[in-house]
């Protein structure tokens, strides 16, 4: 009884082998390709239009034909408010001159440390070129530090001008009186 019931265990282990070699792997779907969205300039650009002499008349029929197939959006109101042109009224000189100083100053700041960043970035150049000794990589990190504090003062001096501007604006101030 013992030798039978190996036999039969060794018949399904054979057959299930057979069956998991025999059976073919399930068939993997073709990808299909995804379709591009249709645009007017895509169509126009596929399009060849026959020239008669007449003019091309655009109806609701024409347009409903054109449009098959097609994507339309829908787009939403702007983020911001558009800017209002300032009624035309006579501005003060003195207003003018008041924030083009304060723009120019702040901008000659800004061109100052600047050029200070560009010399301290030049010294840590010619240092790394040179001999990297103790006393160098030490002049390197003092350098580096200095650049991080440049750095520093370039971001607040940078975000004054623009609070600068804003003010200016609000008072009335147009983008040519900074230039």
């Amino acid at each position: 009884m013992h030798h039978i019931h190996r036999h039969i265990t060794a018949f399904f282990v054979t057959l299930a082998s057979v069956h998991v070699l025999c059976s073919e792997p399930p068939p993997r779907p073709t990808p299909t390709p995804t379709p591009r969205p249709t645009t007017l300039a895509a169509y126009a650009r596929a399009t060849v239009l026959e020239r008669t002499g007449e003019p091309i008349v655009i109806t609701g029929d024409n347009l409903d034909e054109l449009g098959r197939g097609a994507r339309f959006c829908v787009t939403s109101e702007p983020v911001s408010e558009p800017l209002k042109p300032v009624p035309d009224t006579r501005i003060d000189p003195k207003l003018r001159a008041r924030w083009r100083s304060k723009v120019l100053a702040q901008s000659q700041r800004i061109a100052r440390l600047e050029a200070r960043r560009a010399a301290v970035e030049a010294e840590i150049d010619r240092l790394e070129r040179g001999r990297l000794d103790a006393l160098t990589l030490d002049r390197i990190e003092r350098a580096e530090a200095k650049l991080r504090l440049v750095d520093t003062d370039l971001r607040r001096e940078r975000t004054a001008l623009s609070r600068i501007v804003r003010e200016a604006r609000k008072q009335g101030a147009q983008p040519g009186w900074f230039r």
